[in-house]
């Protein structure tokens, strides 16, 4: 089940899956495809992917959480999934900003999320 909603340029989702797992995720930044469907130049829309991330990583890393937080590692999957992607634990959960593109027509996006596991 998602739940989806956007708001002043920002978009965000809430998934519950199996299991009782839920991702809370933030669009926080957003470059659509051209009207053909493509980039004229895909790697430098990642570049300005990652100067986004960048301008926005110092919201999270000089919040309130900062003394909360765990730096993680990334995993196969993330390397996989994101363009730049930086990840920490938070009590159990997950929190990750990162650079993606989910398919080459959709749009690249500056995303946070917070996960919750769900048990075994």
């Amino acid at each position: 089940m998602e739940t989806s909603w956007d708001k002043d340029g920002v978009g965000a989702w809430v998934q519950r899956f199996s299991g009782g797992a839920v991702s809370v995720s933030f669009a926080v930044w957003i470059r659509d495809v051209d009207e053909s469907g493509y980039f004229d130049d895909v790697e430098a829309v990642y570049e300005q992917g990652e100067q986004a991330l960048a301008a926005f990583l110092p919201e999270i890393e000089e919040s309130p959480l900062t003394g909360h937080l765990v730096e993680a590692e990334q995993t196969d999957a993330d390397k996989e999934e994101f363009v730049r992607v930086k990840k920490w634990t938070l009590d159990g959960r997950t929190l990750t900003a990162g650079v993606v593109q989910q398919d080459a027509d959709l749009p690249v996006m500056v995303i946070v999320a917070l996960e919750e596991p769900g048990t075994a």
